[in-house]
């Protein structure tokens, strides 16, 4: 995009803060009369609101029509929208908030936010621009070795839906190598240089580095110390289940292909990324002759629709007394890939146009009960949207981002329990406690198979970001990692000059944190226990739904209420009376499974745990000048101390973005 589209919309610029600014001062003072405090954030809430709806709209056109006109549209509503912001953070600057109202000290805390010179402002939105059309766009093509006819596959739906098959090993190698070369290489340059700049960023706003500032969104300075203590207490069910899963691949593709005592290879879990493994349950399920817990077959039977599995969503969330989906999301949302020829993104989000009414999902649905699971974790972020569109707009936001993404994976598992789908008649599943162990085993393949996984992908980052890691060794190092904490590997070598296949996923490419997810897995069981006994429920957790019950629709929205107006201990504090994060309810919720999973793989005589090569990577403790050298191309000091916790959730415009799985 060119210069002058930015600066021609700043140049437009009305921005009616300037004239504010200059009654804040008293002699030269900070001033501390709040009634001007409220005064301009009543003024800010307003303008300001309706620039971001602006950008929003921009960048939803821009999402479900990839082209150039609409991306350089989405960089003139940032223009304006980011020239608007730091006017306001200015303003919020020459206040005295030390005797004004807790509100008022929170609301203008998030005001509080430092930018690139324009140049490299244009730069990153233009890194982050191409990196998203390259992962939008990309195509890879063969001979079909059954045909001999030539193929061209995106990633959705085609070579997802190839990833998700089981058996063909050639395939899946040959897609996984196409997608992380194609795209992670294409990336690579590009995600080096965003680092760079993300950390110049990050550290003009008072942060060590870029990995830190997303850290202090959690208003703590010890999580890197909460997330391996959580992930300690889990760890002996993750292994117990990647044995099992191992051993059923052992099965499935020989041993020629699975070490009994090695690492899961990265192509076969299900998916591109290995980081769900439900895809694997046709192999993995304990009791294949009993009733299947998978609703599919019977949603084809009854020809639903994409639309009717919306409704469907939205009903199971108004039948506890909660908010319907207005009109205009009927006629607005995408819901399904377009056949008109036009390139989309297709990974399912949830949108806030930010002006308390306009709610939107854009998501290439399909007729599976994966995506109907998809369905209901999307139309949860909605429902927080609509729960707090009445506050503040720096408190439109989940109480953390974890929060947010819990919410909507709480509903999907609640809907997903055999109690629910029989209720709603996709399935006559009797009382079984063998059929209970296969739906465990499901539940397990979309949760416990993810939490090393999630961990890795930020742990691994936020040592890159601090520049902990050789640029040389990056690939190599997250390999390393990889095998070390998840016990997978890649199903061929990797080049280390040319890949850096971490941003071959949505979530890394387009800058978005995935310990959001990690922490969601601990909140979500945390808050079922909570709702199971509003609902009055009686017996194990797995079987509890709270379909049509308005006692926890009722305790769900008063936390959802809250938005981002409180500290998520607060959040935590009002739906479950306590203020921590635990894992005891999710360990409880998978006992049974733990117990099982303990038997079979004595059974079958398996390794619990994986062995791995000696690492063979730069240690980062015995070659401090390579890590000084990695640093300065960073653009850190090796010598910069994390600063103190705070308060720094702000409201720039990568703040107002849509959520997603």
């Amino acid at each position: 995009m060119a210069t002058s589209s930015i600066l021609l919309s700043l140049a437009l610029l009305c921005c009616s803060l300037i004239s504010a600014i200059s009654v804040k001062f008293h002699g030269g003072r900070l001033n501390s009369n709040e009634a001007d405090a409220i005064a301009f954030l009543n003024e800010y809430n307003t303008e300001y609101g309706a620039l971001v709806n602006q950008y929003v709209i921009a960048s939803w056109n821009y999402e479900t029509n990839l082209t150039d006109e609409n991306a350089n549209a989405v960089a003139q509503a940032g223009g304006v929208a980011g020239a608007y912001y730091e006017e306001a953070c200015a303003t919020a600057a020459t206040f005295d908030t030390t005797n004004f109202s807790e509100d008022i000290k929170r609301q203008l805390a998030y005001l509080d936010s430092v930018s690139l010179e324009p140049a490299e402002s244009e730069e990153l939105y233009n890194i982050l621009s191409e990196m998203a059309n390259i992962y939008g766009t990309y195509q890879t093509c063969r001979s079909n070795p059954m045909t001999g006819i030539n193929e061209c596959m995106y990633l959705e739906p085609e070579l997802t839906e190839l990833m998700a098959q089981v058996g063909n090993y050639d395939d899946h190698l040959w897609a996984w190598q196409a997608w992380h070369n194609g795209v992670g290489r294409q990336l690579r340059p590009l995600y080096l240089r965003y680092v760079e700049l993300k950390n110049k960023e990050a550290q003009l706003n008072g942060y060590a580095d870029y990995g830190d500032q997303w850290r202090q969104k959690y208003e703590t300075t010890e999580m890197e110390t909460i997330v391996q203590d959580l992930y300690v207490q889990v760890e002996p069910l993750y292994k117990q289940l990647h044995a099992y899963i191992r051993r059923k691949l052992y099965d499935a593709y020989g041993p020629d292909k699975i070490d009994l005592r090695g690492p899961l290879p990265a192509h076969l879990l299900g998916d591109m990324w290995g980081r769900f493994w439900v895809n694997l349950n046709e192999i993995a399920i304990p009791y294949p002759d009993k009733p299947s817990t998978d609703p599919t077959p019977e949603m084809i039977r009854q020809n639903y629709t994409v639309e009717r599995m919306f409704q469907t969503g939205n009903q199971f969330y108004t039948s506890m007394g909660l908010l319907p989906v207005p009109d205009t999301f009927w006629n607005l949302s995408m819901l399904e890939k377009p056949t008109d020829g036009r390139e989309v993104a297709c990974h399912a989000t949830a949108w806030d146009f930010y002006d308390g009414k306009d709610f939107r999902i854009r998501m290439c649905t399909k007729v599976i009960f994966e995506d109907f699971q998809t369905v209901h974790h999307e139309l949860g972020h909605i429902q927080y949207y609509m729960q707090y569109a009445f506050q503040p707009l720096n408190f439109r936001d989940g109480a953390n981002d974890g929060f947010h993404e819990a919410v909507g994976e709480l509903m999907a598992m609640s809907f997903s329990t055999t109690k629910h789908l029989n209720a709603i008649g996709l399935l006559n599943v009797p009382d079984d406690p063998d059929v209970d162990m296969n739906f465990l085993l499901f539940q397990a393949l979309n949760t416990i198979s993810t939490l090393p996984f999630h961990l890795t992908q930020d742990t691994w980052r936020w040592s890159m970001f601090r520049g902990d890691i050789p640029l040389e060794e990056l690939n190599d190092n997250y390999w390393a990692e990889k095998a070390r904490v998840v016990g997978v590997a890649p199903p061929v070598g990797r080049d280390p000059a040319l890949d850096l296949d971490i941003t071959a996923i949505y979530h890394v490419c387009n800058d978005f944190d995935m310990i959001r997810y990690f922490m969601r897995t601990f909140y979500q069981y945390q808050f079922n226990e909570v709702l199971c006994q509003a609902a009055g429920h009686e017996g194990p957790l797995y079987k509890c739904d709270f379909y049509n019950s308005t006692a926890a629709g009722d305790a769900l929205a008063e936390m959802l209420k809250l938005g981002a107006s409180r500290p998520w201990q607060d959040a935590m504090e009002a739906l479950t009376g306590q203020r921590d994060i635990l894992a005891s309810p999710l360990l409880n919720y998978f006992e049974p499974l733990r117990i099982w999973l303990e038997a079979e793989n004595i059974k079958n005589g398996d390794y619990i745990g994986w062995d791995i090569p000696a690492n063979k990577h730069v240690n980062k403790e015995f070659a401090p000048y390579l890590k000084e050298k990695t640093q300065q191309k960073l653009g850190l000091s090796p010598a910069r101390e994390s600063p103190s916790p705070m308060l720094r959730k702000n409201r720039m415009l990568s703040g107002f973005r849509p959520r997603f799985d």
